[in-house]
């Protein structure tokens, strides 16, 4: 085995690693402040709606639960089980995802805001957000396999673009245009990191462009998007009014921010401030202090996951480790960066923040799975 070869085998312990015990600490400090900062962006959309301002609170509050609980598990289940899972996972995901594509499906896969993202089964669960963890799953598995024959395309990488690529079209077809983005980088990730070769990778991304090209002209609300990102003083108020808002809400922050709980911008002007906007709203309450206090956790985290990538005991945990942190840090940037006018306005949640009960317990979930990781497997 090559890897066993280059890398000396960690002794596994019953205790997550330093950067294990430190990533838990970042995490529920994060957890904590996203409690806070959902009860703040939610309690006036909560009203208008006629319900109770800690209504978003609560169940943010209870999904934390359920997530920590998830974590508590994931730490003690031993990693490499996922390596014998990952093809019934897998499997799995593409059966959620069908029912958003069929016709008479709407009682369990309703339509909302344009897009059948949801699925309800009696819970209801984003399987896009599933499709991001199975995908890391499974490719680490089967980089580990096809690791002696990942610099080849025909053999090595064509499989993994047929397999990943069926996920994402059937998650751009919800339409999901960014959860289709972030499942393509993190799969390139993990197999780079296995040894694929770079310039196949420029080759996939060159021939990709115009793909993503036709996506974006080819949708009306996404065009306008990218002329706000642009140009946001010169759009129209449909293309450029959520990025005018969102720069709105961190340019009033200030230096220290307004105070908690004192946003204007939340009170029906930027829309969905407790989900895809939220670090506008902490960068408005809060100020630059608040908003750099929140960078510097996510840079953290980052940093911490690839400690544990970098010690893992064996392949697939150092790939698995790369690509859950990969996750992370591609949503949590990806959201800053649309806060802050950097990226193009598309919807993205700010992992272990924003409301919304998929998204924050898979994160927990996935956090878990680095923390057994980090004491090499064992329970």
């Amino acid at each position: 085995d090559v890897y066993k070869r280059q890398l000396p085998m960690r002794p596994a312990s019953s205790r997550p690693s330093v950067a294990g015990r430190v990533l838990l600490a970042v995490t529920l400090s994060l957890v904590a402040f996203g409690l806070l900062s959902v009860y703040s962006a939610s309690s006036y959309v909560a009203q208008v709606q006629g319900l109770e301002d800690s209504h978003y609170l609560f169940q943010q509050v209870s999904r934390a639960g359920v997530g920590l609980v998830i974590l508590v598990v994931a730490s003690v289940v031993n990693y490499r089980l996922y390596q014998r899972l990952a093809w019934p996972l897998l499997g799995l995901t593409v059966l959620l995802l069908i029912p958003m594509l069929l016709p008479g499906t709407e009682a369990i896969a309703p339509r909302i805001n344009g897009a059948r993202r949801w699925l309800d089964i009696g819970v209801t669960l984003q399987p896009s957000e599933l499709a991001k963890i199975s995908v890391v799953l499974w490719t680490a598995a089967v980089a580990v396999k096809k690791q002696d024959r990942l610099q080849s395309f025909r053999y090595g990488l064509l499989p993994f673009l047929l397999v990943v690529g069926l996920v994402c079209l059937l998650v751009l077809l919800e339409p999901h245009f960014s959860a289709t983005v972030m499942i393509a980088a993190v799969a390139a990730t993990v197999l780079f990191t296995a040894g694929a070769r770079f310039g196949h990778f420029a080759m996939l991304g060159a021939a990709a462009l115009p793909v993503l090209w036709m996506q974006v002209a080819g949708s009306g609300y996404r065009m306008a998007r990218v002329t706000a990102f642009m140009n946001p003083d010169s759009t129209a108020a449909a293309g450029g009014y959520q990025l005018k808002q969102s720069l709105m809400a961190v340019g009033s922050g200030g230096l220290f921010g307004v105070g908690f709980g004192r946003s204007s911008l939340k009170m029906s002007y930027l829309p969905e401030p407790q989900n895809d906007f939220i670090f506008s709203i902490i960068a408005e309450e809060w100020g630059f202090v608040g908003a750099a206090a929140v960078i510097l956790l996510f840079l953290a985290w980052a940093l911490l996951g690839l400690r544990v990538a970098r010690a893992a005991p064996d392949l697939y945990g150092r790939l698995v480790a790369v690509g859950i942190t990969a996750l992370v840090a591609f949503a949590a940037f990806g959201h800053i960066g649309v806060a802050l006018g950097l990226l193009p306005t598309t919807g993205i949640n700010l992992p272990f923040i924003s409301a919304g009960g998929t998204n924050l317990i898979l994160m927990l979930g996935m956090t878990g799975i680095l923390l057994n990781v980090s004491k090499g497997g064992r329970a």
